[in-house]
């Protein structure tokens, strides 16, 4: 055959090579596409889909955004500037679609749009358009860029910025003119705010093209204004995405700081922690890397394979061998900057694992060019592509067939059966949003290691004072951890038994919901795994153990000015008549919490015991501790405190009124609280006022 026509020929199989592998990719890709279950590293879709559903719900597109998962105040895990999540909340508002389908469509599309970046990097690489298509091929039927282009994650969002990022940079570089500056900068900054641990890969190619244009230069003697002119374009072309970075973090790191348990997400500490950034040791470690070939097994093919291609070619094929070096060594070099990144999160591949395909597409090139005979070409260029999707039929391909609606039972007992602005504590799961997603509620998610910490948990369980906390819920080793769940039933008025349970979680729930939610579980057939063990009956209706006010229902506690914010009554709410006066009767355990005028001087509260609690034959009360305490940002101080103990002393009978001076601080919140003195046998203590003003 005429070299021509057979030219002709391999560009024909090379082009419907592509067209294949584009069509493989859009079949695999779509299949089980409207399933809500965000499957495939769950713990971050989940973080994503709950941004998105706050967003949208509170109608909120500020850059300071909730995502409710680490107690209040719930703008705290500021990890990305949303565009993202906007796009999917933009889409879903147009389309009526569900967020889960619109996050995969946006997703998809960013994938499909970065193609032809990598089409147009591949030839400023030198190779022909028909010469680029193994590259595309192997990228396209890689198993990361099929599973996780479904995904509710913005990874390929920030893959689509980097990559015409690099494109229009090296286009900038070339030509110095301010168009490709523009493309650079745009798509740059795209990427650095939408995630930028993908564009910090991708800059480092950027930096050795500049690199590599200051060698020529400095070779040929261009003189240092050239040198200078270069430098210029090439700092010039990342200021404004580094430097957007640098103002989002100086915005998010002080509000992450301040938090009690978000301070782990500083930049600092993800770079420490996360991703392994500044840990020197781990890099030679056996045990990372043999981590890391799972994940390599997992998102692209078998190891053995990978690394056998990548070292057949280099050493058989010597005129691809510099391209397919450099780039598969972006691949590993991004491994070694993000090391546990990378070993933990098969879904990272995603930023790099273009870099890994295009070297074996220079292979293919190599291969194509040589005088190996073609049916061994054939078969060497198949061995990827067979790897590719053993690889994805054997880990990825099932996940993705699951049928599930997400969650689990005890997640979706919650969510149909608990009020929908409730709140619920979780431990045993660190900070994955999945309970807090499937739930759809607001969340304390006590992070590993904080399950047992009185210091942190009184300030996190402080600042839900205005929150309907409706459960707490233990999931793995957290299951019966005692201590905790009588705190929590302490501060939020939960059972202390569990309300129901299953092999994977116990749920205890608030007192005021126990006894609907536990009749609507039974009474629900697909929550068939859902054990119901004995409880205690509540003995009434006033055994209300906490009360959540609207303005309306606030005016019927007599007495109290202003209007209580929320109050707990350990025997519900109730009144008694002294001197043709109604009064609240505070028999312990009972607090009531109120919001200051921030013009406020003095605290006046008039209390006492009933005379028959220390006059009465037999048993007496052994007295009360009546205490008022202030909260603000999770710091407590107790502004007044006092032990009434009429039996031993006369001074503390009848009604007793004092007067405290007070200056608010700002946000804080008043407690006014009666706690038994040792046990509350014959506390019968009553509130005839508390005003502050």
């Amino acid at each position: 055959m005429p070299a021509r026509e057979s030219a002709r020929v391999s560009n024909i199989l090379l082009w419907s090579l592509l067209v294949a592998a584009l069509l493989a990719h859009a079949w695999w890709v779509t299949r089980n596409w409207t399933s809500p279950f965000l499957i495939g590293h769950e713990f971050r879709q989940t973080q994503t889909a709950l941004n998105s559903y706050y967003i949208d719900r509170d109608n909120d597109f500020s850059l300071l955004y909730e995502t409710p998962i680490l107690g209040k105040p719930w703008i705290s895990v500021l990890m990305e500037v949303p565009i993202y999540e906007w796009s999917v909340v933009g889409l879903s508002r147009w389309s009526g679609q569900p967020h889960y389908v619109c996050a995969r469509a946006i997703t998809l599309a960013c994938f499909y749009l970065a193609l032809p970046a990598f089409y147009l990097l591949l030839g400023r690489l030198g190779l022909p358009p028909a010469r680029r298509a193994p590259a595309l091929a192997f990228t396209l039927l890689c198993p990361v860029y099929i599973f996780y282009s479904r995904s509710f994650l913005m990874d390929s969002m920030a893959l689509l910025g980097s990559a015409w990022f690099l494109f229009g940079y090296v286009r900038m570089m070339d030509e110095r003119r301010w168009p490709w500056f523009l493309l650079a900068t745009a798509a740059g900054s795209l990427a650095a705010l939408v995630k930028s641990a993908t564009l910090a890969i991708w800059l480092w190619p950027a930096a050795a093209f500049v690199v590599w244009q200051l060698w020529c230069e400095w070779r040929d003697r261009a003189g240092w204004g050239r040198l200078g002119i270069t430098v210029f374009w090439g700092v010039a072309g990342v200021t404004v995405p580094l430097g957007l970075l640098r103002l989002w973090i100086l915005l998010t790191d002080p509000i992450k700081a301040g938090h009690d348990s978000a301070w782990i997400f500083t930049a600092d500490n993800l770079a420490r922690g996360n991703w392994g950034l500044r840990d020197v040791g781990s890099r030679l470690s056996p045990q990372l890397w043999t981590t890391l070939a799972e994940r390599w097994h997992e998102a692209i093919m078998v190891p053995l394979l990978l690394v056998g291609l990548l070292v057949a070619g280099l050493f058989f094929l010597p005129k691809v061998r510099g391209p397919a070096l450099g780039l598969a060594g972006v691949f590993f070099w991004a491994q070694l900057l993000f090391p546990y990144a990378y070993a933990y999160q098969d879904y990272y591949f995603y930023s790099c694992a273009v870099f890994l395909t295009a070297g074996l597409g220079f292979l293919a090139v190599g291969m194509i060019d040589s005088k190996l005979p073609r049916w061994l070409v054939i078969v060497l260029m198949a061995m990827p592509l067979v790897g590719e999707g053993m690889a994805y039929h054997r880990y990825y391909l099932p996940q993705q067939r699951t049928i599930s609606e997400g969650g689990f039972s005890y997640t979706k007992a919650i969510r149909d059966f608990l009020p929908q602005g409730s709140v619920i504590v979780v431990a045993g799961a660190d900070w994955s949003s999945i309970i807090p997603y499937y739930t759809r509620r607001r969340s304390l998610m006590l992070r590993h290691g904080l399950e047992n910490d009185g210091d942190y948990l009184q300030r996190a369980f402080a600042k839900l004072w205005d929150e309907d906390v409706a459960a707490l819920v233990l999931v793995f080793d957290q299951r019966n951890n005692h201590a905790l769940i009588n705190r929590a039933a302490e501060a939020f008025g939960l059972d202390t038994v569990p309300t129901y349970q299953n092999h994977l979680a116990q749920v205890y729930c608030s007192l005021r919901y126990r006894d609907n939610l536990r009749k609507s579980v039974e009474a629900a057939g697909h929550l068939g795994d859902l054990e119901l063990p004995p409880v205690e009956p509540i003995k009434s209706k006033m055994s209300e153990p906490l009360n959540i006010f609207s303005p309306v229902t606030a005016g019927s506690y007599l007495g109290v000015s202003p209007a209580p914010l929320r109050a707990y009554f350990q025997f519900g709410l109730g009144y008694m008549w002294l001197d043709k006066q109604e009064v609240i009767f505070a028999h312990p355990k009972c607090d009531i919490w109120l919001h200051p005028a921030s013009t406020a001087t003095r605290i006046i509260w008039e209390f006492g015991m009933v005379p028959d609690a220390y006059q009465r034959e037999g048993g007496k009360t052994d007295g009360v501790v009546l205490s008022v305490t202030s909260l603000a940002g999770g710091q407590e101080r107790t502004i007044y405190q006092r032990v009434l103990d009429p039996v031993n002393r006369p001074a503390d009978r009848g009604t007793i009124r004092v007067e405290i001076p007070y200056r608010p601080r700002p946000g804080e919140i008043l407690r006014f609280s009666n706690h038994p003195n040792n046990n509350d046998a014959f506390d019968w203590t009553y509130w005839k006022k508390i005003e502050v003003r």
